[in-house]
């Protein structure tokens, strides 16, 4: 399959994943899931899908949240997969495999580190600064 197609498909998958997620799945472990990218293998025959739950940024228990969610979705596969029929008219349905995309969470984590050095070095050439003057 083609790089162009394969992106396609990709897109379309992302969409129609999203659409069922919130309207049809009643699955409470869900409800925060939200589909970051899709990847579709060379072959079409495997799609695997980042997911990350942008409520739970910051909290402690943000990586437990998002693997319930990946559980959540792993066990509504066969249903989400049903649901790409339609739109995809495809011959073979891609499996869908969920992981979890903690992309979004390590980079925030880096730009707040990132702001405590930049109060630490501010800090210091404020205590520094006074010092130096005498």
């Amino acid at each position: 399959m083609d790089s162009t197609r394969r992106a396609r498909l990709e897109g379309v998958i992302l969409e129609e994943l999203t659409l069922a997620i919130r309207r049809e799945i009643k699955d409470p472990r869900v409800d925060q899931a939200t589909i970051s990218r899709v990847e579709l293998t060379e072959d079409g025959r495997q799609a695997t899908v980042f997911v990350s739950a942008f409520s739970a940024v910051g909290q402690e228990d943000s990586d437990a949240t998002i693997d319930r969610c990946v559980e959540g979705l792993q066990s509504a596969s066969g249903f989400l997969r049903r649901k790409l029929g339609p739109a995809l008219q495809l011959r073979y349905l891609p499996e869908l495999l969920f992981k979890s995309d903690r992309g979004i969470m390590n980079s925030l984590r880096v730009q707040e580190l990132l702001k405590q050095l930049e109060a630490e070095k501010k800090n210091r050439s404020e205590s520094g600064g006074g010092s130096d003057g005498t």
